[in-house]
């Protein structure tokens, strides 16, 4: 290749090169020019934002540059205030409601509410995992001593006769078997004795006879003499005493069958005329008493025979506790308190336990091992129960459960919880007030399915409310100017408003409707009832010859 050839290839290569760099420097200017343009976007979105950074709690579509009345509902508005972290977007909806915009996490659904981790802290939300534990639950139940039915001995005579000596002459007094109580004196006892101490002295002469019915008829009246005195009560002792004395007594002596405390006492003072009627004394054991406890009806369930009680005394110490078992549980309940009987029976030394005493008693149950959650975190209508899960990211999703029984502070869970979750139990009452203002449940806030035409069909009116601009509580005025889309007015229709408030809380949905007359030139005036002071959801529809021509929706604010 000749010297002018590689000059012509070099000078060709530097053009191409020259070519390039100046491309380069035109590719990047026009990088910088888009880069600036979105800059300047940028920063007037920011503006934008910053104009617009108040809103309406109740209505969060309405927002205004400094914080002014709400035209809907009167409310002043409040400063938007990001979660930290988070993109400076405007709110599009209520705060603690996840709304539609983009930063939505993959938890939220239809059921779930939103609350930022600032404001989570600020009303102080608490959480819990739902864990299994063993669970044991204590009843305490107010006891009453009383004696021992099986061992209450009464004292009756078997003759009747008057009362000579009374040896045990006050109630509350010990008695051991064989004391004394009292002497009586008995025309048929005396007799009876005679009867017996004669037919003893013929027994001796006729004993001997060689008339085998002789002896025989003797042996008999004395035996049978001898078996009424014992039925009568005398003892083997005294009629050992009259056989050998050989007179009959005037007296004759009663002794306590028992040991015990007397409880009832008839036997007063000399000549006092008994009969086999009279209960004279009452003797009972107090070695062993019975403490009757109620319980009450939701607890039966937990109650057993044979279940051991602690027992408690209200003025001892720990040292002094008893035990017992439930030896019996009444088959009838207390219509006035709702309670059931039950029976412990215990023993008494000392006799401490006096009959008619109150005392504490604590029955400890094993429940066993269960799903269970802290008792603040079910949230209980009566109809239905329910706990809020923690979804993350700020989510909480209101979730029905069944509750069990509750002990130590905790609710069974019997369905609607896996070991594991996590649930709220602080501020509850807020996220349930923030859920239902979403309508997280099915029924919560739901509009009647005329409303829910209403609201689907496109508006193609034009709706000015010239009465009223504020409603009061009660009978209102209202004055509509209606135009269709193009302006017109809209004559000789037929107008319907209808009032709606969703259910908040306790409180069920509430609506109110009126027809209006056609007044001209596209006014129509009637009269509405407003319930209650509230911000209402107004749908005001229009038919000409029984055809809808359109509906459209704005609100009527009431104080």
């Amino acid at each position: 290749m000749s010297s002018e050839e590689i000059k012509k290839s070099d000078k060709k290569r530097n053009l191409i090169q020259l070519l390039v760099i100046l491309l380069l420097i035109g590719i990047g200017a026009v990088g910088f020019y888009v880069y600036h343009q979105k800059t300047q976007a940028s920063k007037g979105s920011d503006e934008a934002q910053a104009k617009d950074d108040y809103y309406c709690p109740m209505h969060p579509q309405y927002k205004a540059d400094k914080p002014i009345d709400c035209p809907i509902c009167s409310m002043k508005l409040v400063k938007f205030e990001p979660a930290p972290n988070s993109e400076n977007k405007p709110m599009d909806s209520m705060p603690g409601m996840d709304g539609n915009n983009s930063s939505a996490s993959t938890q939220a659904s239809n059921n779930t509410i939103y609350v930022d981790p600032q404001r989570q802290q600020l009303i102080g939300v608490q959480f819990a995992k739902a864990i299994s534990k063993p669970l044991s639950k204590e009843l305490r139940v107010v006891g009453k001593v009383s004696f021992d039915e099986t061992k209450i001995t009464h004292i009756h005579t078997k003759v009747t006769g008057y009362l000579e000596n009374v040896f045990v002459d006050y109630v509350g007094k010990p008695v051991k078997k064989g004391d004394p109580l009292f002497t009586i004196y008995s025309p048929d006892l005396v007799a009876t004795e005679q009867e017996y101490l004669l037919a003893l002295r013929s027994n001796k002469e006729l004993s001997k006879s060689s008339f085998e019915e002789v002896s025989f008829g003797s042996s008999s009246l004395l035996e049978a003499t001898r078996k009424r005195l014992k039925l009568w009560d005398v003892s083997d002792k005294e009629i050992e005493e009259l056989e050998k004395e050989g007179k009959a007594k005037r007296e004759l002596t009663f002794y306590s069958p028992v040991d015990g405390v007397v409880t009832e006492r008839a036997a007063y003072g000399h000549g006092k005329f008994v009969n086999p009627e009279m209960d004279l004394y009452s003797i009972v054991d107090l070695s062993r008493v019975w403490i009757i406890g109620e319980v009450y009806e939701y607890e039966m369930p937990f109650v057993k025979l044979g279940q051991t009680v602690e027992i408690e005394m209200p003025y001892s110490d720990k040292k002094s506790l008893r035990t017992g078992k439930i030896t019996y549980i009444y088959p009838s309940l207390d219509a006035k308190t709702r309670t059931a009987k039950i029976r412990i029976e215990s023993t008494n030394p000392n006799f401490s336990f006096k009959p008619d005493m109150f005392v504490n008693m604590k029955i400890k149950i094993n429940l066993g091992t269960h799903l269970v959650v802290p008792e603040d975190s079910v949230m209980d209508t009566g109809e239905q129960q329910y706990v809020f899960i923690d979804k993350g990211n700020g989510y909480f999703e209101p979730r029905p459960v069944k509750a069990g029984t509750s002990s130590d502070g905790y609710y069974v869970i019997e369905s609607g919880l896996e070991e594991g979750e996590q649930v709220v139990t602080a501020a509850n009452f807020i996220l349930d007030s923030e859920s239902r203002l979403k309508g997280a449940f099915a029924n919560m806030g739901k509009p009647n399915k005329e409303m829910q035409k209403a609201n689907a069909s496109t508006s193609s009116l034009k709706v000015e409310v010239i009465e009223p601009k504020v409603g009061k509580v009660g009978k209102n005025t209202i004055r509509l100017l209606v135009k269709d889309a193009s302006g017109t007015a809209i004559r000789d229709g037929a107008v319907e408003v209808t009032l709606f408030m969703p259910q908040m809380g306790s409180m069920a949905p509430m609506t109110s409707s009126a027809k209006l007359k056609d007044m001209g030139n596209g006014e129509y005036d009637g009269e509405v009832d407003i319930p209650m002071a509230w911000t209402w959801q107004t749908t005001i529809t229009v038919k000409k010859a029984g055809q809808a021509i359109g509906s459209t929706q704005t609100n009527i604010t009431a104080r």
